[in-house]
């Protein structure tokens, strides 16, 4: 029996860390679709990444196991293909889908068309849904309402940062004005856990400046990363 799938939602401006959970939660997948609009998951990380939209669906479909693809597009068309693509990948197995620079193709208003099929009847087949944004004004209300958990990064405006502290009920000063700062934060429970990245590990394939780690906030403890997108021993509910 499948349980429901996980949406999280990563806020933050660009070069402020987000990206680095992210790309950390997919190293850890199997299965995994990318709506890449500058080609990253592709030079980083090693996926097999398509600019046409025939060729990815048809790498996809000839895919039933372990794979990791990317198309490498910014266009609100070729997002709405995309997540019909994802939508269905999903049902033959579960898998992370990570959708990049989400105010590019979508809205603030509810989620439409394939994305809102793939956020809303989607999650019923336990999909992995990552979505990305610069700023929390950009977030359609489907996605900020129902995301698993919100991890928040470096804001550099005061509009910025009190638009995402009033949406969130937190005070203003919790928001990241550094980079390589974050909190991550749930409906039930607020902020659950704040911390800062370095990059004091051992460098690998995917991370030459070294591996990055996350520090909980004024601890020495780092918190580990599970592959749900999750830091172990959090509470998130």
């Amino acid at each position: 029996m499948r349980h429901d799938g996980k949406m999280i939602l990563f806020i933050g401006v660009s070069r402020s860390g987000k990206s680095v959970p992210v790309k950390r939660i997919v190293e850890k997948q199997k299965r995994v679709l990318a709506f890449d609009p500058k080609g990253e998951y592709v030079a980083q990380m090693g996926f097999k990444g398509f600019t046409d939209k025939g060729e990815f669906l048809k790498a996809v479909r000839n895919c039933s196991g372990a794979g990791k693809f990317a198309l490498i597009a910014s266009d609100p068309k070729s997002f709405q293909f995309f997540c019909d693509v994802a939508f269905n990948w999903n049902r033959q197995a579960p898998a992370a889908i990570v959708c990049e620079e989400l105010a590019a193709v979508t809205n603030s208003s509810k989620a439409a068309g394939a994305w809102g099929r793939l956020i809303n009847q989607g999650l019923a087949y336990q999909p992995l849904i990552i979505g990305t944004v610069q700023r929390g004004q950009e977030v359609d209300k489907t996605l900020m309402n129902n995301a698993s958990f919100v991890h928040v990064c470096r804001h550099n405006t005061d509009d910025d940062a009190a638009y995402i502290a009033s949406k969130l009920g937190i005070p203003v000063t919790e928001i990241p004005r550094e980079p390589l700062q974050f909190f991550q934060w749930t409906s039930d429970k607020g902020i659950v856990c704040r911390g800062v990245i370095d990059f004091k590990g051992a460098s690998g394939k995917n991370w030459k400046e070294g591996s990055p780690r996350f520090r909980a906030k004024g601890k020495a403890k780092l918190l580990t990363l599970t592959d749900s997108g999750e830091f172990q021993g959090v509470i998130y509910r």
